[in-house]
């Protein structure tokens, strides 16, 4: 086996050690909220039911519903969610920089809308994980050659291992999967093994362990003309398949949130864990409760005295009373308190619900609100939920647009920038755009909602008061906030002009209501002057 194999394989042994403790604990979390990842610890067969440790479906509904809101709050594929800017703010206000920018704009989204919108079907998949594991894996590749699309996936945390670098930065990723000998030879064709060629000519259908590993160059032999070192390998057989490189890591590996300090994230399904599990539970007591007290056992004297009774409905049930004419069965009165049991359970599954955020998610089962509650509400949810996603944005969305834009360049699929920018040397910058950015910035919306609230009875004694507000600045910012389209508002320009031209309206309108005044007044005039001079006469 070649040296190089050999390292990675261990490599490869020590990961799936360190990780050992986690895979028991997200089985767990699988089990009870997401039953099909449940195949850390063991393999599952397509198809196979994995729903029998469930018996109530609160906790899954509850993580999907945050993974769901995640989406649309950051990835709705109906809504823009980036834009690209200058860092400096003054080649923004630039006019072929702006053409440029929108240009590159369309042209990234346009990327992640290729293959019958793959991406946006794939990173569903990266928020369940998420919010579930605390740690998700994607994997964006370049087009293969006379192909246009790049490729989007989610890949499975069962499949991946991951390490830091000295700055707590994700940049190594071992993916270690199984294919068919007929799938590897699809990808690879002759340069397989010979132990997976052989197989592939007698039993295509045999499975062997394939390991993709991504690291830095250096890490691994130091002469790689890339940053990132790939490597594609048969672990069955140490058999280095494919060598090759990245310019950027094609990963993008969020974290939930790393308060244990490991590599591997923290989630909310984490903390709703125990409340789970006591649900499951409650929930088998409280159904065989419910069993015993819709369809009791029967008291009998003797145990032979029940056997052949008919107790269908409709039916007779002879010798059921003795000579005195009191029955010989009776159904058993348990005194369990089934409300009770319901009602512990509701608790439950408040607190599952919780660990998800759905009060905050579900303003829309909130009504009669006013424009001022909802603000504080959203700058609430903000407060609460603006962390996690100020970091999926940092180790999700930032390495994730700037590798498609690299892709784009690369392959000469971005126009060249305006001279300006070049002469500039300027770089480039992510601003968000998304529901999630856009009540992130609500809490300036908010500040103008409560000040013009105390300021505006004031004002009604003192209109002067209003002079220190600048309202155009007011506008821009309100329209920002909420999410206001930039084609909505006029620009500065065009702002001066209107009220120009309703300045020259004014005036004229002024004059034409003046000139009937003046002309009288100097009818009067001349008049006066007619007079006085006939009597000097």
């Amino acid at each position: 086996m070649d040296s190089r194999a050999r390292a990675l394989i261990d490599r490869l042994g020590r990961m799936k050690s360190e990780r050992g403790l986690f895979e028991s604990h997200w089985t767990e979390i699988a089990r009870v909220m997401s039953p099909f990842r449940d195949d850390f610890l063991s393999s599952r067969t397509p198809g196979e039911k994995r729903m029998e440790h469930i018996l109530d479906g609160t906790p899954g509904v509850a993580g999907e519903n945050l993974s769901s809101a995640l989406w649309g709050m950051m990835t709705n594929s109906a809504n823009a969610w980036f834009t690209l800017k200058a860092e400096d703010e003054a080649l923004n206000e630039d006019h072929a920089v702006k053409l440029w920018l929108d240009d590159v704009g369309r042209r990234l989204y346009g990327a992640f809308a290729t293959g019958g919108q793959r991406f946006y079907t794939r990173v569903v998949d990266l928020f369940s994980d998420l919010v579930h594991f605390g740690t998700s894996i994607f994997y964006v590749d370049e087009p293969k050659i006379g192909q246009r699309e790049l490729f989007f996936s989610c890949r499975h945390l069962a499949e991946c291992y991951i390490a830091e670098n000295q700055v707590e930065q994700v940049d190594t990723v071992f993916r270690c999967y199984r294919w068919s000998a007929r799938q590897a030879v699809q990808q690879w064709g002759d340069r397989v093994g010979a132990k997976v060629r052989e197989a592939a000519e007698k039993r295509p259908e045999d499975r062997f362990e394939f390991l993709h590993a991504v690291l830095p160059a250096k890490d691994y032999d130091g002469k790689g003309r890339l940053p990132f070192a790939s490597v594609y390998l048969c672990v069955d057989d140490g058999h280095i398949i494919d060598e090759s490189g990245y310019y950027e890591l094609p990963y993008q590996v969020p974290r939930w949130s790393q308060r244990s300090r490991s590599v591997y994230g923290d989630s909310p399904a984490m903390l709703a864990l125990p409340d789970a599990k006591m649900l499951q539970r409650m929930s088998a007591a409280t159904i065989t409760a419910a069993e015993k007290a819709v369809d009791p056992p029967l008291l009998t004297s003797d145990e032979n005295v029940g056997k052949g009774i008919r107790i269908k409905r409709g039916k007779l049930i002879p010798g059921s009373l003795d000579a005195e004419g009191r029955p010989k069965y009776a159904p058993l009165q348990s005194g369990g308190q089934i409300g009770l049991g319901l009602e512990i359970e509701e608790q439950r599954r408040n607190a599952v619900r919780e660990a998800f955020f759905a009060s905050l998610l579900m303003l829309v089962n909130q009504p009669g609100r006013t424009a001022t509650e909802v603000l504080a509400l959203q700058e609430e949810k903000m407060r609460l939920m603006g962390p996690h996603l100020g970091r999926v944005q940092s180790e999700f969305l930032d390495p994730l647009i700037g590798r498609v834009f690299n892709i784009l360049l690369r392959a000469g699929g971005l126009p060249p920038p305006p001279p300006v920018m070049l002469e500039a040397g300027a770089a480039l910058m992510v601003e968000y755009v998304s529901p999630a950015a856009r009540q992130q910035r609500a809490g300036e919306a908010m500040a103008i909602v409560r000040t013009l609230e105390v300021v505006a009875p004031l004002a009604g004694a003192d209109p002067s008061i209003m002079d220190n507000f600048d309202g155009d600045e007011v506008a821009q910012i309100a329209g920002n906030s909420f999410g206001l389209p930039a084609k909505a508002l006029r620009s500065p320009e065009a702002v001066a002009q209107i009220r120009q031209q309703r300045a020259q309206q004014q005036a004229l309108a002024a004059a034409a209501e003046a000139a009937p005044k003046v002309a009288g007044a100097m009818k009067q005039g001349a008049e006066a002057a007619q007079i006085a001079g006939g009597q000097a006469a």
